[in-house]
Order: structure tokens, then sequence, then C-alpha cells
């Protein structure tokens, strides 16, 4: 399997994504988020991303202009106007906004509508726990999700994630779909020509478990743990949608692009300096980590390291493409004129 040079694949995303008007910087900004997400090992949802975004700012659903707007709408609360943008674009300017007033408050939540698709979440929390906070995101998406009896999807997956910093080493980092899998595993098989996946992931169009993944993208998502997974998909719902005043569900996804730039999410940042103090979190979260790790034995890690080490050796070493996926994106550097680095 060959691999591309990060900084080389960034600078062509970037290029890539200013074909469809995107601004220079917005574009760099995403390119960045996309290959770092890569980086740290979650292939799913980093440059393989890419070829889907750039479709959808081509045929308008995502708005390639797009400016987030925030207001403060009561103490700690801030709403944020995506107005249709790219994701990884309306999400990072919430998160600055919020971690810029959590320095100055104990907590701040923000709500955000009309965004694109975030990527993986962990990019964002990751990002604000290396600068002392904790953080939590969450993104209602469309329905992928099917509901015990149903044939279809009814809701969504559902991501969330959070991080928390950890004094001398990596954050603590999850991030977690709702489903068994996030529908991206699906995609990703179709890509590469995997002709089976596990039968606990999805359900085929008419309701059964499938081993197809072209057949699991025509039917849903299986939730993780039963009731559990609806649980919390449900609790997604109510504070990316119900908390910013969103009642309708946006459309069904498959196979389609769906509401591109329609989704919601909400996002909490804590300051633990302006709650107990820094030293007094950083002790707590020491003394509970090392009992964790004390238990596991040899070579357990917490969640976060595994992607910390990966970004590291990757940075080194280059991020792996696999065929499907380096035709995919040679194609897509044909059609954009920007020829994809060796």
């Amino acid at each position: 399997m060959s691999a591309a040079d990060a900084t080389a694949l960034q600078d062509w995303a970037s290029a890539v994504l200013a074909t469809q008007g995107v601004d220079s910087a917005d574009a760099a900004l995403t390119a960045r988020l996309l290959v770092r997400t890569s980086l740290r090992g979650i292939d799913t949802h980093g440059i393989a991303r890419l070829p889907g975004y750039v479709d959808r700012l081509a045929s308008g659903e995502v708005n390639a202009h797009a400016t987030p707007r925030t207001e403060e709408a009561g103490p700690g609360w801030l709403r944020c106007d995506g107005q249709g943008g790219l994701g990884q674009v309306v999400a990072h300017h919430a998160f600055e906004q919020a971690m810029a007033r959590a320095r100055q408050q104990p907590l701040v939540a923000c709500h955000v509508r009309a965004t694109g698709h975030l990527g993986a979440l962990s990019a964002y929390v990751a990002a604000a726990a290396e600068q002392g906070f904790f953080a939590f995101l969450c993104q209602r998406t469309p329905p992928v999700m099917a509901l015990p009896g149903a044939s279809g999807p009814v809701i969504g997956n559902n991501p969330l994630a959070f991080a928390l910093p950890v004094a001398g080493r990596a954050p603590l980092v999850f991030d977690m779909a709702n489903s068994v899998v996030a529908r991206g595993h699906a995609a990703q098989a179709v890509r590469e020509g995997q002709a089976a996946i596990p039968s606990e992931w999805a359900l085929g169009p008419d309701g059964q478990p499938t081993t197809d993944p072209v057949r699991a993208l025509q039917g849903a998502m299986q939730p993780i743990a039963g009731h559990k997974g609806l649980g919390l998909a449900m609790l997604v719902e109510c504070l990316a949608a119900s908390m910013g005043g969103i009642a309708s569900a946006p459309d069904a996804v498959t196979g389609t692009a769906g509401s591109a730039a329609n989704a919601s999410a909400f996002a909490l940042v804590v300051n633990p300096a302006l709650t107990t103090g820094r030293e007094t979190f950083d002790a707590s979260v020491s003394a509970w980590l090392q009992t964790y790790l004390s238990a596991g034995g040899p070579g357990v890690r917490y969640p976060g390291q595994r992607q910390a080490m990966c970004e590291q050796q990757r940075s080194r070493d280059g991020i792996p493409l696999p065929a499907g996926l380096r035709a995919e994106l040679q194609t897509l550097g044909e059609r954009t004129g920007h020829t994809l680095p060796a």
C-alpha cells in the first residue's frame, strides 16, 4: 500500500477545495483537519471524505462562500449559524468562539445549525483539550439507523465525542457513533471492493441483517448495544436539535447526499482552571486514570493515546492510501486540475 506525505497531501487538498470557490483560508483549514484526522488513524473520516465534499460544493448543496455567524443568546449560551458552509469551517469557528469566552467564565455551550458534515468530531474536542479545556461535541445526522421493528433508517447515528487534558500526556479523546460502526465503514468497504462486512453492522433494504456493504448503504445501520445506543442518539437529538429549536428531521441518507448542509450540532467547553482549579483538576484526572491504567496490565492505553501514537508514526512515514482511495483521489485531481502527489 502506498503512502502520502501529510504536508503534500494537505496542500493538494487545499488547492482542490479552492477550485470550488472556497476561500483560501477556509480551504487550508478544512484540508488540515481532514489530513490530521487521517494522521490520527480515523481513515473513514479523513482525506477519504474530500471527494464527497467537493461534489457537494460543486452541486451547491454546500455553500463555498459561507461565513459562520455566532451570537450570544444568554449567559454561557451561544448560537452559531453555519450559513450552509463546510462543517470543518463552521465547527472550528464555533469552538474558537466558545473557547474565547470560556477563558473568562467556567462553561460555555454553543448550538450550531445549518452546517455541513463535521467529519470526525474528535478533531475539534482534541484541539480544545490541547488548549486546556474539557470539550464535548455531538452532531445530529440524517436518519441512518434503524429502530427495533423498522425496516429502514429512522434516527441518526448521531455521533458524540469528548476530550480532556491529561497533564504531561496526550489528551484523553473519545469519539463514537451510536451505531455499531459509523456508516463510513460500509462506504469504505464498497470503495475498496470488500465483499462482506460483519452481519451485526447493518440491515439491508429488506430490514434483515446483511453482510453486503452495498445493501448496508441502501438500508440502515444497527444501533450499538440496542436500546442504549438509541437512548444516546435521542440525547443528541435533544441537544443538537431541540435545544436550538429545530423541529424537522433531516432527510434520510440512502446513498445520496441528503441534507448536505442542514446538519446541527451542540458543543460544550468547560475551563477547569475556573471550576476547581487546573492543578486540582489535573491531580484528580491523573489519580483515576492511573487506577484504570494499572488495572489493565501491560500495554493498556486510554482513549486518545493510540491516535496520538498513530499521528506521530504517520507524520514520519506517510498516510496509507489503499488502492481504491488513491484511484478516487487521482480522479478528483484530474477533474480539478491538481495532480495527486505521488
